[in-house]
């Protein structure tokens, strides 16, 4: 039997099991939190190195791209199949599971004899990820409500942004030095290792799941979710450097009649009693709909600064370790405030969103406004205030958004939602790379051109997301009379 609690914002219910622990203090996920911050140190740090791999190894640009895709793709594509397996066989079980994977996968990269090596175990690192990834919003999901449940996701936001900033800046610093016979990229690897080992030990913390019915694997549904976004994937990775030529676009072709298939294969399912994979009356609720694509639409605008800022930087002098630097007050700062968003929504609710993406934007006019007045090799000094304030604008976004996505999708099925926000977080920031880079191809903007570029492009897709927030709040005022 279920109750019902209503969301700290937004329109629809949750169904949670009275089981006791659903004012779990935020210190006891803290295993399972790790894993969102080694996943995105060992993202931004690996990107950081490339030029040191492409020294030591003698790699080629296709290599180096694969050393990136190698961990996304699987990543990407196995998430909601992770997320399933989680509700079937426990999210604690996956969640070592896919996290032992990712530390012996990372040890494997730290002592790789060859480049071939390194993306064999860069790919292994991906499907570790992808199993243990969807247990961490499934466990908070499944276990926690209320403003508990808040904070559980504010310091999920916290943990990846720190880990990504930790990273850049990590990944520079490593990379220009040695520890006796240890070259300084390896020694990356071995800090993920380390912490993965940290999140596998700490992990027991966490309170369990309740139990739910047995869920089955729809191997069917798999395989077609799996094609679907495995060319996807593929596609928007390569599609630059192919030139979007034929073949890319067979992909896409490809990607697009496997995921019609899965969609009416998992109808077919549905209707007949069955579990499917991806239940098509959940994903046709509206909020959910209006969350993923808010999720994806900001993500996209994320990765799309976030690309173009280290490289119009360097060109204005800067370091890449100073690169870095620069992103470090946005990174704390959007920790900080992700920790205080709890009490932040407590106060104004659906409002929190808006208000988020309103800061936002006023801090990416102010980044613009100081290039229009000036660039050199102080320009990471002088957009400190407006990274800050954008540090604090996008905390106050990234837990309402997580929160959308995860309070649609019944407890039973709690991993599903950790799966489907990670999957279109995933794939956005791909998209966001894949058009920041075209557009920049496209104009040959370089430095202070690149950045405004990639400001724009962040603005216009902030802008969407306010519009659809609005609408978000006002569909949860019009449920709430």
């Amino acid at each position: 039997m279920t109750t019902s609690a209503e969301p700290a914002t937004g329109s629809a219910s949750v169904p949670i099991r009275p089981d006791g622990t659903a004012d779990v203090p935020t210190w006891r996920y803290l295993g399972f939190l790790l894993g969102p911050g080694v996943g995105t140190f060992a993202f931004n740090a690996v990107t950081v190195i490339l030029p040191t791999l492409r020294e030591r190894f003698g790699a080629g640009d296709v290599a180096l791209e694969l050393v990136i895709a190698g961990y996304g793709i699987p990543f990407a594509v196995l998430l909601i199949l992770g997320g399933r397996l989680g509700d079937r066989f426990g999210r604690h079980r996956l969640y070592a599971l896919g996290m032992g994977v990712f530390l012996v996968s990372a040890i494997a990269c730290a002592l790789a004899p060859s480049i071939e090596t390194l993306i064999a175990a860069r790919i292994a690192q991906g499907v570790g990820a992808a199993l243990c990834t969807p247990q961490v919003l499934g466990t908070i999901q499944a276990t926690s409500r209320g403003t508990a449940r808040t904070r559980a996701i504010a310091a999920f936001g916290a943990s990846g942004g720190i880990g990504a900033a930790v990273g850049q800046v990590a990944g520079g610093a490593l990379a220009a030095l040695s520890f006796g016979p240890l070259d300084g990229w390896r020694a990356v690897f071995v800090v993920v290792a380390l912490l993965a080992l940290a999140a596998i030990v700490l992990a027991p913390l966490a309170p369990r799941s309740p139990a739910h019915e047995v869920v089955a694997i729809d191997l069917v549904g798999t395989a077609a979710l799996a094609v679907g976004i495995l060319a996807a994937s593929v596609a928007l990775t390569f599609g630059p450097a192919w030139n979007w030529s034929w073949p890319v676009l067979v992909v896409l072709i490809v990607a697009a009649i496997a995921l019609v298939g899965m969609w009416r294969h998992q109808d077919a399912i549905e209707r007949s009693g069955r579990v499917p994979l991806l239940p098509p009356s959940v994903l046709r609720l509206r909020p959910l709909q209006l969350g993923l694509l808010a999720a994806g639409l900001f993500f996209a605008g994320y990765s799309a600064l976030l690309y173009v800022f280290p490289r119009a930087v360097e060109a204005g002098g800067l370091t890449s370790l100073q690169a870095g630097l620069a992103l470090l007050p946005f990174a704390v700062v959007f920790a900080g405030m992700s920790l205080a968003v709890a009490r932040i929504q407590a106060r104004l609710g659906d409002a929190t969103l808006v208000l988020g993406v309103a800061v936002q934007i006023v801090a990416l006019l102010g980044m613009v406004a100081t290039l229009a007045m000036g660039w050199g090799s102080d320009v990471g000094l002088w957009l400190q205030p407006a990274l800050v304030l954008l540090g604090a604008g996008q905390a106050l976004i990234f837990s309402p958004l997580t929160q959308l996505v995860v309070r649609e999708v019944p407890v039973e099925a709690a991993g599903l939602s950790g799966g489907m926000f990670s999957t279109a977080q995933q794939l956005a920031l791909s998209f966001g790379v894949i058009v920041i880079g075209g557009a920049v191809g496209v104009t040959g903007a370089a430095g202070r051109d690149e950045l405004l570029l990639g400001l724009a492009l962040d603005i216009a897709l902030a802008v969407a997301v306010l519009a659809v927030a609005l609408v978000l709040r006002a569909r949860g005022g019009r449920a709430q009379h």
